[in-house]
């Protein structure tokens, strides 16, 4: 290898490989996602406590399978959910230790002027 230059490896620019199942996880996660009519094993509506859902129309509720998924948790289970999912759309603040203690001694304005002045900070009678 010559002295700070590059001889071999991937040429700049060159895409990284497709992953198979990279791709299918992504298409996964996006069907999950997305809106479709909420149908039962017979081609129904499905319902909930024998009630079917429907659009104010009348049609199938139309809605995500995260939607429906989030509709069956308990109030504090589908907070849970949504905090967990909010962690991969916000960064996560860092605490920061803060050493508040005063080492040496402390000089103010006023200790400064006097300093200038040619007080020395005793009082002279």
């Amino acid at each position: 290898m010559a002295l700070g230059k590059k001889t071999g490896g991937r040429q700049k620019g060159t895409p990284n490989k497709e992953n198979p199942l990279k791709g299918y996880l992504r298409a996964h996660s996006l069907a999950y996602f997305e809106p479709k009519r909420q149908l039962n094993a017979k081609g129904g509506p499905i319902e909930v406590d024998g009630e079917p859902l429907l659009n104010p129309d009348g049609t199938p509720l139309v809605a995500s399978d995260f939607e429906m998924d989030m509709m069956q948790l308990a109030p504090d289970d589908r907070v849970a959910a949504e905090l967990r999912l909010l962690e991969f759309h916000t960064p996560k603040m860092k605490s920061v230790d803060v050493d508040m203690d005063i080492h040496g001694t402390v000089h103010t304005i006023e200790d400064r002027l006097k300093e200038l002045c040619g007080e020395t900070g005793e009082d002279e009678d």
